[in-house]
């Protein structure tokens, strides 16, 4: 039997979320944002009010995600990946790594590993 994807279901769920903390008029305070949920955050003076405030704002978000029936996206289970990706790409490419991995004395899949955390590093750097 399907379960039924209602409040408290989407509200069961393993959010992840993004803090930072700034500074305004020389009054510290974090922001919360939901990964998941794009536009979902809100401020607060600590990071355990904010916790509780981003509550409100994921139930908010969920119902009218629900209302107008559009899809809501559901944070990602870690143990569905077992790090086996089938990646496709031009043999220029190719060869550019692979000459990177015998420069740099690594095997090409670390060399990727290598590319891609940093790839992700200057993503994660951006203002969001």
């Amino acid at each position: 039997m399907a379960t039924k994807k209602n409040v408290k279901y989407y509200m069961s769920l393993n959010w992840s979320y993004t803090i930072e903390q700034d500074t305004h008029k020389g009054t510290h305070y974090y922001i919360i944002r939901v990964n998941e949920l794009p536009g979902v955050c809100t401020d607060a003076t600590t990071i355990e009010e904010g916790m509780r405030e981003i509550r409100d704002a994921i139930e908010g978000a969920i119902r009218l995600y629900l209302k107008n029936k559009e899809p809501i996206p559901e944070p990602i289970n870690k143990e569905q990946f077992k790090g086996q990706i089938a990646y496709r790409t031009s043999s220029q490419r190719h060869y550019r790594v692979a000459k990177a991995a015998r420069t740099m004395h690594k095997s090409i899949s670390k060399t990727i590993d290598d590319l891609v955390d940093a790839g992700l590093d200057r993503v994660n750097a951006l203002p969001h």
